[in-house]
This record gives C-alpha cells, structure tokens and sequence, in this order.
C-alpha cells in the first residue's frame, strides 16, 4: 500500500522531469500561529520536476460549533505540493531562493477531551512559501511559511491555519537513473 501511495504522489512529477528538473528533499519545523488554533508540526517531504509529497505529524487546537471549549489534538497527515517554478523553469536557479506553489492534503486527529467524537478527519487546500537563506553542509536553511484552509469533519470549527517555519532543504538535478523505471 505504500508503494502506491508513493507512486501516486511522485509518477505525475515524473512524467514531465527531465533531466534539467530538480529534486528536493527535506525537514521543516512549523508554529501554527493564529486565534482559536495554535499549534506545531513537523515535515518530511520529496518530490520532483515541482511535484512534492509531504508527511506530517502535528498538535494543533479544535473547536466545535455546539462548545465554548478549546480542545487539543495530535494527528498526522500526507499533502501533496505543487511548485509552478518546479513544473515551467528549464533552469532552477530561483528556487534555492524563493519558491511557492498550491498544496491539497489531509490528516487524521485524535482530540483529547472532546466528547463523542475522538477522532477527526481534515482536508485542506492552500498555498506555501519559502525562502532560503545560509548554506549549511549539502543543503541550505529556509523560511517558510503557509496557509491552509481547513475542514474537519462534523461540527468542528472549518479553520484558516497560518503556518511560519523553518527548514532544511537540499536540492540537485534529477539524474537518469531517477528517470529510468525499468528497475
């Protein structure tokens, strides 16, 4: 099952690399800063020719329509991120620097406390940001930043999360042998 989860999110990006596309890989750390859903998660990601895929796990806060309450809840996820720099530029040379696209994911959060509805499936689409600053060893750090509109299931609160980051990417040209899928 995981070898078709990753080849759903890396075959598309693959049918149009070259070998003048770039791969990228990575960590980031992330503060969800906003009212009403503060919290922080952590990245993984992969992808190529501007196609990327991303883990996470994560703790943010929920709310219900029905409840004054705040409540807590830690889940994980998978996104999937698309860069139009990856996609278009023949030459990748901006991206080390400044990079956005659009991103569709979702997650699956157990919420601690809450009555009745223990966990809570979410869907969101947005937009990400980034911007590299120093080198550091094969790769560089970067800013990040992103904002997602969410909905979870049922009577939870729909919610903008506004997320602010930091990273570590490391980018190189895709070679033949990520291009050959004979193996």
């Amino acid at each position: 099952m995981l070898k078709i989860a990753v080849l759903f999110l890396l075959v598309p990006g693959c049918l149009w690399a070259t070998s003048s596309s770039d791969k990228v890989s990575g960590y980031e750390l992330r503060g969800i800063i906003g009212q009403d859903n503060r919290g922080a998660s952590a990245q993984v990601m992969g992808g190529m020719a501007g196609l990327h895929g991303e883990f996470e796990g994560g703790v943010r806060e929920f709310r219900r329509d029905v409840d004054p309450n705040t409540y807590t809840g830690g889940g994980a996820g998978v996104n999937v991120r698309l860069s139009p720099f990856g996609v278009l530029a023949s030459e990748h040379r901006i991206e080390r620097y400044f990079d956005f696209g659009g991103e569709v994911g979702g997650e699956l959060t157990a919420v601690f406390g809450a009555p009745a509805h223990a966990f809570v499936p979410t869907g969101w689409v947005g937009g990400w940001v980034e911007l590299g600053t120093i080198p550091l060893g094969d790769g560089y750090l970067a800013l990040t930043g992103n904002i997602r509109s969410a909905a979870p299931h049922d009577t939870w609160h729909d919610q903008v999360l506004i997320g602010v980051g930091i990273a570590f990417r490391h980018r190189s040209r895709v070679s033949a042998d990520d291009l050959d899928f004979r193996d």
